[in-house]
Formats: C-alpha cells, sequence, structure tokens
C-alpha cells in the first residue's frame, strides 16, 4: 500500500522538530528517510508507527486515514537499532511471539518459512545471547515479518553492527525485502547505507526534506551545498560566469589558469547569467592528477586547474590526495590503486583536471561548508 504524509508536522514546545512535511512513498519501496543526528528522521518514523503523535497533518495508507490510530491497530511493524529480543526466549519463540500475542494456534510452518527467509533455519533453538549482533538482527526483522505488515519501518537496525558485517546486513536487508515486496522505510545517518539499500532517498535537514530523489540524481545533481557535502564530499570553488549557452556555462575562478565548462542542466535554474557568480562542484573521484612537468599529456577540452600536493594518503583500494591551488585551497582528489604513481607525493606540482560534464553548480549564496562533518 502507498504510504502518504500530508502537511506532517511535530513541535516539542518551543522546537519544531518537523516542519510540514508532504511524503508519498508508494507501495513495494525500499525508501531511506536520511540526516544527521536532530534532522527530524526519527520523529517521524515514530509518527508512522503511532509512538508519537502528530502536531498536525495525516498519515494515509493507501488513502485510509490511521493518524488516530494506536500503534497495535496500525498495520506496520517496527524494527529499533537494539532489536529488543527476548532473551530468555529462544529464536523460535521469539519470531512467533507477535502471532501467539494474537491468539494464533497452529505458528509452526510460518516461523519456519521466516527462519528460511533470513537464513537461520539451523539457529532456531539458540536464545538471542547465543547469537552474533547480524542473526540477532536477522532474529528481530524475522519477527516484524511474520505479522505481514503493510509497511516496515526500520530504526537505524545497523547501527550496532561493525562495518563488515553492516555491509553484509545491507546486502541481505535488500535481497530480503525484494523477496517479500513489503514497502521499507528506512531511518539511517549513514550515507552509504541509505545509498546502497534504498530506492528513493529523502535527504532531511533541520526537521525539512531538502532533497528527494534516487540515491544516484542525489549524488550526481545535489541542488544545495548540504547535499553536496553530506552525501559523500564535493570541491566546491566560487567562480565567475563569463559565458552563458544554451548548453553550456563557462565560468572563471580566482587565480585559475583558465575558463571552467560545464552543462547548463547542472546549473541553477536562476543566477547563470554573465557576470554572475556560482559555487562550481566536482566529485573528488572525478578527478585526475598529472605533473605539471607532463601537463601537454592532459587530453583537450578538460577543466584544469594547477597546484601542489599538500598530502597524500594510501587507502589500499584507492589513493586520496589534498591539493592546494589558487582557485581552491584544498581540493580532495581520489584515484583507484590500479597504476600508481609513485612521483604524485607532498610538494609535487601537478595539474588538477576533470571531464566538463562532471562538473555541476550551486547557488552561491549557500553556505559552503553546510553539511561537513554531519553524522
Amino acid at each position: 500500500m502507498t504510504l502518504t504524509l500530508s502537511g506532517l508536522s511535530k513541535v516539542f514546545g518551543d522546537a519544531t522538530a518537523v516542519h510540514p512535511l508532504d511524503l508519498t512513498i508508494p507501495e513495494g519501496s525500499f525508501f531511506a528517510l536520511l540526516g544527521a543526528s536532530g534532522c527530524g528522521k526519527t520523529t517521524t518514523l515514530r509518527m508512522v508507527a503511532g509512538l508519537e503523535e502528530p502536531t498536525g497533518g495525516r498519515i494515509l495508507l493507501d488513502g485510509e486515514d490511521i493518524t488516530r490510530l494506536p500503534p497495535h491497530r496500525r498495520p506496520v511493524n517496527t524494527v529499533f537499532q537494539n532489536y529488543a529480543l527476548f532473551p530468555h526466549l529462544d529464536v523460535r519463540d521469539n519470531v512467533a511471539f507477535g502471532l501467539r500475542r494474537r491468539g494464533v494456534k497452529s505458528v509452526g510452518k510460518q516461523v519456519a518459512e521466516m527462519l528460511e527467509l533470513v537464513q537461520l533455519g539451523e539457529l532456531a533453538r539458540r536464545r538471542p545471547g547465543q547469537l552474533s549482533g547480524g542473526q540477532q538482527q536477522r532474529v528481530a526483522l524475522a519477527r516484524a515479518l511474520i505479522n505481514r505488515p503493510q509497511v516496515l519501518l526500520l530504526d537505524e537496525p545497523l547501527g550496532a553492527l561493525d562495518l563488515k558485517l553492516r555491509r553484509q546486513m545491507q546486502l541481505e536487508l535488500s535481497r530480503i525485502q525484494a523477496e517479500v515486496g513489503i514497502t521499507f522505510v528506512h531511518v539511517t545517518h549513514d550515507q552509504e547505507e541509505a545509498m546502497t539499500m534504498a530506492d528513493r532517498v529523502a535527504v532531511m535537514n533541520g526537521g525539512r526534506v531538502v532533497q528527494l530523489g534516487e540515491p544516484a540524481e542525489l549524488y550526481e545533481n545535489p541542488r544545495s551545498t548540504f547535499v553536496a557535502n553530506f552525501l559523500g564530499t564535493s570541491n566546491l570553488v566560487e567562480a565567475q560566469v563569463t559565458a552563458a549557452g544554451p548548453d553550456e556555462i563557462q565560468v572563471k575562478a580566482p587565480g585559475a589558469d583558465g575558463t571552467l565548462r560545464l552543462p547548463a542542466a547542472r546549473c541553477p535554474a536562476e543566477g547563470t547569467g554573465a557576470g554572475d557568480t556560482l559555487l562550481v562542484g566536482v566529485r573528488p573521484e572525478k578527478i585526475a592528477l598529472t605533473r605539471a612537468q607532463d601537463a601537454d599529456q592532459v587530453p583537450g577540452g578538460r577543466n584544469r586547474l594547477t597546484g601542489r600536493i599538500r598530502d597524500a594518503n594510501y587507502l589500499g583500494v584507492s589513493l586520496h590526495y589534498l591539493v592546494d591551488t589558487p582557485a581552491c585551497a584544498e581540493i580532495s582528489v581520489y584515484e583507484q590503486n590500479v597504476e600508481r604513481d609513485t612521483r604524485l607525493t607532498p610538494g609535487a606540482e601537478v595539474v588538477v583536471h576533470w571531464r566538463p560534464a562532471h562538473t555541476f553548480a550551486l547557488d552561491a549564496a549557500q553556505d559552503m561548508t553546510a553539511g561537513e562533518g554531519e553524522i
């Protein structure tokens, strides 16, 4: 069923946790509410679950208003970060708990099917204390799914797991959601988690949704400095528009050797005429480095800046460079560890270059650092 939030808001005293919010979450989708602590995402989820009463607005499931229904009468279930398993019950009885509470007598077949879905059939007689964090998370998921909710709410369910297990469980959750076809609404502050699992992501900041879309669209075409910086890393350079055509914009950054070019479609709708100032952005992995003495080897038509490497870090799968340029004090560059150039060390003079198509622009009136360091 389609979940619709219409003007949904929540105020605590003098503080507004969620400003009037309008969202439509399609049936069968994996939807993520992504944002830093205090942005309103968990409060939104709790209102959908019935654990928090909205100050205003409505919650609709296929057009039916469930805003005032108590939690136990809503066709939704929630999986919390701490799993809330019963330590004195084994896996099988934990999963069966909801059915038995509703008076269902014969639960064996349904429990077996759920344990098969989460790949825990062989651990049915173990208690939670005998399971790993990932296994406990699967038990909690099976216990929620066995009640056949129309919407499953996930409140930071992977937050207690270590990095390797968290990445494994991201794939498992995606697999399970695809198999059961139930709408998942996932709250997280982890950008990678949201991008990996969700069909659509709503980025929240200050109690508002600041951008909504598919993960790739949000990453490639951020509409604000907050989204550009919160979803990964962006290099932002202030530059002035020197020429504006229907397909391409040209800009000049202070101290840059020449003009930078970018697609007009990746610029703000307003403020892109000659003389206007923009924040020009490019993601670190889109950039390449070439030693200054080999500048003639840089392919023609690329955007380029000259600078000096300040720092170089070996990360195994990639190398991370920080480059100082006249146009930008610190440009971040990630290069895949394929053909490592050992001459690219701190102090080396380099040309930073990238394809114009990989460049985007934002309104220069925004805070260039918004979203940095948010968790």
